[in-house]
């Protein structure tokens, strides 16, 4: 009688193999790279954005700086002493031609 011994390779442990290991790690360090571009961005907009704030509000208060002098300037009584001024007068003689 013979005996026969087969020989069965043995099963190897199931483990992650290293390229899915350094493809997460690769994944990872990208979302990082990115994520840290998009917080700089919005912080640079962020800034842009307080820049053209400011200027509109010191443009607003121009405006209505401006605004009033026009009205001041406007107004009858100013328009009546620079006629003055510049020699016109109401003329209290009116003579008619038929």
């Amino acid at each position: 009688m013979t005996i026969i011994k087969k020989f069965e390779p043995e099963q190897q442990k199931k483990k992650f193999p290293k390229n899915y290991i350094v493809m997460t790690v690769m994944g990872l360090l990208t979302l990082i790279l990115i994520e840290i571009w998009a917080s700089n961005t919005a912080v640079a907009y962020g800034a842009k954005f307080e820049q053209l704030s400011g200027a509109i509000t010191n443009l607003k208060t121009e405006n209505q700086i401006l605004e009033n002098e026009i009205a001041k300037s406007a107004s009858l009584s100013s328009v009546a002493s620079k006629s003055a001024e510049l020699g016109f007068s109401s003329d209290q003689s009116i003579q008619y031609i038929r």
